[in-house]
Formats: structure tokens, C-alpha cells, sequence
């Protein structure tokens, strides 16, 4: 299943994916909290892992609609450039589209090169209609399967601990030190240092916890 995720969902999608379903778990923690005055190990373990298997629904529908967008868009693209009465326009086109994109990382003229090679590749290319793929639906699957495994640790303690009210800080201490491990993973991957990266990212989910603790949570 690791394998399975790593071919179809990018790191910095799957970092994304893994924390927001974290940060939804703290905030389904402290709203049940708030409107269930004796609220059980039971109805807490149905909210969390609830809440996240809706979220990872809904985000792996959102992967894959993204997806048929972005090859939308890229068709756009190519069908733009062919329409252009001459290569100026083209790359006109061309600019309206990835422009932004390239001008803080190109001088005008590599970015012109840019362009006239991806005129010359959509010149190449035949039209098709943007569609879903089998690499689409899997991507969903792998973000759906990620954000509920990410929940797996979470729902521990209201399976495993009597008091609710322990069970949702033990629940609350394990999510800020797995979002502290997202945070070093993340830092080791883009080259900074891992330990503020940590440090940084648990840092959000402290806070959480004392703003719900703070309000009653």
C-alpha cells in the first residue's frame, strides 16, 4: 500500500493530505467536546474517524477533479496556441497561461525558448478531449486511503482508554507529535533544518490544543 501511494500521490500531496486530516482531527476533538457536554469514548471515536473518512471522500473526488482540470487546462493550451494566426500570438497565449509561472525563474528569453518549444509541442500533438484516467481514480484512492491512516493512531485511545477526557488528550498528544514528524520529514526533504521544520508544524497543533482546552474543549 506504501508503494501504491508513493507512485500516485507526489510528497508535497501526501504532506498536505496527512496534515490537514491531522489538523481536522484536533478541531472534530475539541467541537464535539463543545457540544456534547458528556461526551463518550464511543461518540468521539464515531466523530474523528467519521469526519476524516468524509474528508478523505471528499479530497480523493477533489484529487481527481484537479487532475481532469489541470489536463483541461493543458488542452487549452495546446488548443490556443494552434489557433494563433501567427507564432507571436501563440506565444502570447502561451504567456497567459504559464507566464507567471517562469518570470521569476527565467530571463525573456529563455522563456521565449519555453514557448517555442511548447508551441512546437502542441503543433506535434493531436487533439483530445480532457478525461479522467485510471492514474486519476487511483491518486484518489491513495489520498482517501492516506488521510485514513493517518486517523488510525488518533482513534487509539477512545477504543482503548475508560476516561473521555484522558482519551482526548493522549488523542491530542499523538496528533502533535505526528504532526512534529511531518514536520522533520518535510525539512529533511526540502533541505532545511528538520528539527525547526518539527518543531514549527507541532507548533500549529500546540496551539490548537490550547485554544480548545482554552474554550472549554
Amino acid at each position: 500500500m506504501r508503494d501504491f501511494i508513493n507512485r500516485h500521490v507526489d510528497p508535497s500531496t501526501r504532506l498536505g493530505e496527512v496534515l490537514f486530516g491531522l489538523i481536522m482531527a484536533l478541531g472534530i476533538t475539541g467541537a464535539v467536546r463543545f457540544g456534547l457536554a458528556e461526551a463518550n469514548n464511543r461518540q468521539l471515536f464515531i466523530a474523528v474517524l467519521g469526519c476524516n473518512i468524509a474528508w478523505g471522500i471528499v479530497d480523493g473526488v477533489m484529487f481527481a477533479m484537479l487532475a481532469l482540470f489541470e489536463r483541461g487546462r493543458k488542452a487549452r493550451i495546446v488548443k490556443a496556441a494552434l489557433n494563433a494566426p501567427t507564432d507571436q500570438a501563440a506565444f502570447e497565449a502561451i504567456h497567459q497561461e504559464i507566464g507567471e509561472r517562469l518570470e521569476p525563474l527565467m530571463t525573456s528569453a529563455e522563456r521565449d525558448q519555453v514557448y517555442r518549444w511548447v508551441l512546437d509541442q502542441a503543433r506535434r500533438s493531436t487533439r483530445e478531449e480532457p478525461r479522467l484516467l485510471r492514474k486519476d481514480l487511483f491518486g484518489a484512492v491513495s489520498v482517501g486511503t492516506l488521510i485514513l491512516a493517518a486517523t488510525c493512531p488518533i482513534v487509539i485511545p477512545f477504543l482503548v482508554i475508560s476516561s473521555p477526557t484522558t482519551a482526548v488528550r493522549i488523542s491530542n498528544t499523538i496528533t502533535v507529535l505526528m504532526m512534529f514528524g511531518i514536520g522533520w520529514w518535510w525539512g529533511r526533504t526540502v533541505g532545511t533544518n528538520p528539527l525547526k521544520s518539527g518543531l514549527g508544524v507541532a507548533s500549529i497543533g500546540f496551539v490548537l490544543v490550547l485554544t480548545t482546552i482554552a474554550l472549554g474543549g
